[in-house]
């Protein structure tokens, strides 16, 4: 029997309890019924205002509410006369039934008081609306949600009381790089690598090992599983009853994920391995290789190389379908639906008690009776059951920027107020210590570490990234392996990096660029020597430049353009003509011409050569994809979008920068910064 039909079997029991109830005919035509009755959702969330006219001589009133599915019901007793009553305690955002029965006094002891009955109504209590807030993770669990803040401090809210753990309770003045929230424990990882867990440990679920470092943390419902920094492997702790904390010995894993008794480690190569629970095969995973899974409470499911998603174990409300098809960058499974979004930032769910509407998303977390997601704003928007306090958020943020720049595996912006900040890539903590990652870079470069003050202009590049002080000097930071974050002294209004080379407009309008084995000279040009000669710049004046991954091109006085360096696609083969911007990516090059028009050069593997029809204001070309801000606002990408990285949101920019490897972040026209494409590293993630 499937639950929606029990549930309206459910419904006519408890309405046909109520009708023999009634009184015999005769006595129905002696007293009126309430009429009139209304619902209204409010004053607070998760409550209905009911009005109604009472009929005379009652000496008792009930209030019934009803969930629309029949899976919940409840009364209450109204004064006798009464023709109003707030009903609380509420599933916030379900819709529910109401129905106000009136009672009469006995006429003789051996019958049973009379009773009349209105009509329904209906009406859905409203969620808490959050006030506007940023965020670098969300993490719902089984009656409470927690954040990280964009400072590395965590904030949990919902289920916490007496009866409860202490779930939503962090330690104080902890900075964390990760969080993740169980049945009724909260895990997470700190800036030094430790696991750090509070909340129920009636199982050992919240003992985290001591003295040993953690890249990624996953808690179930009464277990908990880490990947160790030193190897891969993985180790899990708390309940063990069906072995789910039994890993495999000396295998590596590249992602860990904990459900209800079970556990999946995914491999380097995309294999996935399980362990633990089995009854429904939730731990049974196909042959099919995945780059990412998730576990919920009785089955699983994977994002498959093509972007599709396969699931595996119960499936009685379709939660876990052998394929959904679609391109999809992340997934989370719950209790009894999955949610998953696709590269565009759209949430999709599937399943039991779906909340999470189709809407722009960064990711997507889903709880036992609640889901939320990370919108591409960067707030978070909860939905689902809120009888804990669990959807309804405490946080704020206001920052703005007039410009931002998207590096090989790190992004930088710079804020209204000139300051900038950076993240993705290798971060430098508080400790001194870093966390690195992204675009093959596996090293502690510093990238996303810019020094304190006031800057004109910003621009990432590979693995480091520039910028023009108001004075116009320049500051480099992150890799210098080959000179590119060792600027001459010198006055800029200009600077642009690429993977491993950076150049500058000086004042005058020449140009000069550093790295490798170049050598900057005073009469305003450089000269470079061996396998760098393409660095070597040439003589007269920029108006502006853009460093690509192996070549410069640059926009003189007159609006013609001029490259070099590499130019084994091409790249550094302009079209004659006159253009206003010029931008350079991994192997291609995009100007916007005089008249708004977007011309593209060099490699076209993905198609990152080719753009649309249309006038453009501004262009930016990364890796293999480009996008380009049209005259209306409106952001435009083409090329590779394995990881969204060309499907902009909707919505007026000023500018957008599409970054070296798989993301894309832009400024929008009130000076929030929105990215879009891969994350990994934190890149799309701006605080």
């Amino acid at each position: 029997m499937t639950k929606q039909r029990a549930a309206v079997i459910c419904v006519i029991v408890i309405l046909a309890s109520l009708v023999a109830l009634l009184p015999s005919a005769s006595a129905q035509t002696t007293h009126d019924s309430p009429s009139d009755l209304a619902a209204m959702a409010g004053p607070e969330p998760g409550e209905v205002t009911l009005t109604w006219t009472p009929p005379d001589g009652a000496v008792r009133q009930w209030v019934w509410s009803f969930k629309f599915d029949g899976a919940d019901y409840h009364w209450r007793q109204a004064d006798a006369d009464a023709g109003t009553l707030v009903v609380d305690g509420l599933d916030a955002g379900q819709p529910h039934r109401f129905l106000v029965a009136s009672v009469f006094p006995q006429t003789d002891d051996a019958v049973p008081a009379p009773q009349t009955y209105s009509g329904f109504a209906s009406a859905t209590p409203e969620i808490a609306p959050p006030p506007e807030n940023t965020a670098s993770a969300i993490a719902a669990g089984g009656k409470h949600t927690c954040m990280l803040q964009s400072d590395g401090t965590p904030v949990c809210w919902g289920a916490n009381g007496d009866a409860d753990k202490g779930q939503a309770d962090p330690p104080a003045d902890t900075i964390f790089t990760a969080i993740t929230a169980g049945y009724e424990h909260t895990c997470g990882i700190t800036d030094a690598g430790a696991a750090v867990c509070w909340g129920n440990d009636e199982n050992g679920q919240s003992t985290a090992p001591a003295d040993t470092a953690f890249t990624h943390i996953d808690a179930g419902r009464a277990h908990t599983c880490a990947l160790r920094a030193d190897n891969g492997t993985a180790q899990c702790w708390g309940s063990n009853e069906y072995g789910q904390l039994d890993a495999p010995a000396d295998a590596s894993f590249t992602a860990i994920t904990a459900g209800g008794e079970h556990s999946c480690g995914l491999r380097e190569d995309g294999r996935v391995e399980c362990w633990g629970d089995n009854y429904y095969q939730q731990s049974a995973p196909p042959d099919s290789l995945l780059y990412a899974v998730s576990a919920g409470t009785w089955h699983t499911c994977g994002i498959k190389r093509d972007g599709s998603i396969a699931c595996w174990g119960a499936n009685p409300d379709g939660q876990a379908p052998a394929e959904v098809q679609g391109l999809y960058q992340t997934v989370s499974a719950g209790n009894g639906h999955t949610c998953a979004v696709t590269p565009g930032g759209y949430a999709s769910c599937w399943g039991a008690r779906i909340w999470i509407r189709r809407a722009s998303s960064l990711s997507v977390s889903v709880g036992h009776e609640h889901a939320c997601r990370l919108k591409t704003d960067n707030t978070i928007e909860c939905e689902g059951s809120n009888r804990y306090g669990q959807s309804t958020l405490p946080f704020g943020s206001t920052d703005t920027y007039t410009a931002v720049s998207a590096g090989g595996g790190h992004t930088c912006g710079a804020r209204t107020d000139g300051t900038v900040v950076c993240w993705g890539g290798c971060e430098v903590q508080t400790d001194g210590s870093s966390i690195c990652g992204g675009y093959g870079y596996g090293q502690t470069y510093g990238q996303a570490a810019p020094p304190g003050g006031a800057f004109k202009s910003v621009s990432a590049g590979g693995a480091h990234a520039c910028g023009v002080w108001t004075d116009g000097t320049l500051s480099c930071w992150g890799s210098n392996w080959h000179g590119q974050s060792a600027p001459p002294e010198d006055i800029f209004r200009y600077v642009s990096t690429g993977k491993g080379h950076t150049c500058g407009v000086r004042t005058d309008g020449t140009v000069v660029c550093w790295g490798g084995s170049c050598e900057v000279h005073t009469e305003s040009s450089s000269s470079c020597s061996g396998r760098y000669h393409w660095l070597a710049t040439p003589g007269g004046v920029f108006q502006s430049i853009s460093a690509g991954q192996g070549h410069t091109c640059g926009v003189r006085t007159d609006g013609t353009v001029t490259c070099w360096g590499s130019n084994g696609n091409g790249q550094a083969t302009p079209p004659k003509g006159t253009f206003q911007s010029i931008s350079g990516g991994g192997a291609h090059t995009c100007g916007v011409r005089t008249d708004g028009a977007v011309a593209c050069w060099g490699a076209d593997w993905a198609g990152q050569a080719s753009p649309p029809e249309g006038a453009f204001q501004s262009i930016s070309a990364g890796w293999r994809h480009t996008c380009g801000v049209r005259t209306d606002g409106a952001v435009a990408c083409w090329g590779a979008d394995w990881a969204g990285q060309s499907t902009p949101p909707e919505g007026a920019f000023q500018s957008v920068s599409a970054g070296g490897y798989g993301h894309t972040c832009g400024v929008r026209t009130d000076g929030r910064v929105v990215c879009w494409g891969s994350n990994g590293s934190g890149r799309t993630a701006p605080p």
